[in-house]
């Protein structure tokens, strides 16, 4: 196999790594299909007559089903592996981007959002299953980082080709242009993926099988020690995607353009974080550290960085609010690329399997909270999410570090 000799030979091939760089296009498309509603939140808002509470319902139908499937589609990742289902996923989540733009209403709005879940729910358990198959454990936090990188890029180029598009056209043009986007996509991977099938094909199991699994692996502490990041880190990254440019015009004054294009900053941070982590544990593995210990340094200089949500929430100033999210972006993403690694080594043969459980409850514990999220922003006091955002990371930190170790 390709990641066996990629080891033995301490290389891995160009191919892989292009390989690598398609799963970084997965997820920039499906971010940018999924920030679309974060950028014309506001118009979504005044068009259908909803509070942010209310809007905030809406987003949570797309965070139920994506946890739902997320659980579920790793079993199904595992048994047929990516060659298919990842360009089928693909497929649904650029159909349901597209059909939301021609919603009448709030019903169909909610229904899309919910069938975009379903699709997008199957890209980080085939991302994970893809490098956990094509390269050695050192490269890995590296991989991850490039394909995780590409919910900041898709984030990044959302506000500059949705503002454009809302402005000259509308908000509904802007979805039905970026679903469309996908369909690309497929067409790239089953070219790109055509000498990779033996490696990247799954193993069946039957049912009988699937519940022993699932019971192995819901039984180990570490499983639970990073179910506490999944729902505490994923729900921050979840949050400066789905609120950060509402929060930017709502909270700080902004105005629609400056407020999509601001948020730029943000997730351009969280795009360097991704690759910067990465790099950060390869030189300390290569100065002495171990492995673990490297990643639980990285952990904490994460943690250090999304303390400045706090400074962000409470500073009068809102451009410094904005550096002060900026800094909060990098290390929610350095945090996420560490936590992919360790949900890596879980459970090796089955990574579809306890990413998808993780995922799925980190998910559906966010779709529970985004009303409240949105009802503290109708009662104009978000510097309260932005408080806990810097405080409970720490919380999964210490989980990981005693549970992980541990065990």
């Amino acid at each position: 196999m390709e990641s066996a000799q990629a080891e033995t030979q301490g290389r891995v091939s160009a191919r892989t790594w292009g390989i690598c760089i398609l799963l970084l296009l997965a997820t920039a498309i499906i971010y940018l299909d999924r920030q679309v509603m974060a950028l014309t939140a506001d118009r979504i808002i005044a068009d259908f007559g909803l509070t942010k509470e209310a809007f905030g319902r809406v987003l949570a139908a797309f965070r139920y089903s994506y946890g739902v499937f997320q659980i579920f589609g790793g079993f199904l990742v595992d048994a047929q592996g990516t060659v298919i289902v990842f360009p089928a996923a693909s497929g649904l989540w650029s159909l349901a981007g597209l059909l939301t733009g021609l919603a009448s209403t709030v019903g169909l709005l909610t229904g899309f959002r919910f069938l975009l879940g379903v699709g997008e729910a199957f890209n980080w358990p085939c991302a994970l299953k893809v490098t956990n198959a094509l390269l050695p454990p050192k490269d890995r936090p590296l991989a991850n980082g490039i394909f995780n990188s590409g919910a900041a890029i898709g984030a990044l180029v959302a506000p500059i080709v949705v503002t454009v598009i809302t402005i000259y056209f509308s908000w509904r043009a802007a979805f039905v242009v970026t679903g469309a986007a996908g369909g690309l996509w497929v067409i790239a991977w089953v070219w790109f993926t055509r000498g990779s099938s033996q490696q990247l094909k799954g193993s069946s199991f039957p049912l009988e099988r699937m519940i022993r699994v699932t019971v192995r692996i819901l039984s180990m502490r570490g499983f639970w020690a990073l179910a506490v990041s999944a729902v505490i880190i994923n729900s921050v990254n979840y949050y400066l995607a789905d609120w950060i440019p509402l929060y930017l015009k709502a909270s700080r004054g902004f105005s629609f353009a400056l407020g999509n294009i601001l948020s730029i900053v943000v997730y351009a941070s969280a795009s360097a974080g991704n690759i910067l982590v990465g790099v950060l544990v390869r030189r300390l593995v290569a100065q002495g550290l171990s492995a673990p210990a490297a990643k639980r340094w990285a952990l904490v200089a994460s943690c250090v960085l999304m303390l400045s949500a706090i400074f962000a929430g409470l500073t009068p100033y809102r451009y410094l609010a904005v550096i002060f999210l900026a800094l909060t972006g990098v290390g929610v993403a350095g945090f996420l690329v560490i936590y992919l690694t360790l949900v890596q080594d879980l459970e090796p043969a089955y990574v579809g399997v306890s990413s998808g459980l993780l995922g799925g409850l980190g998910n559906l514990a966010y779709g529970y909270l985004s009303p409240y999220i949105g009802l503290l922003a109708d009662l104009h006091e978000s510097f309260i999410t932005l408080i806990l955002i810097g405080v409970l990371p720490w919380l999964a930190f210490l989980a990981i570090f005693w549970g992980i170790r541990q065990e």
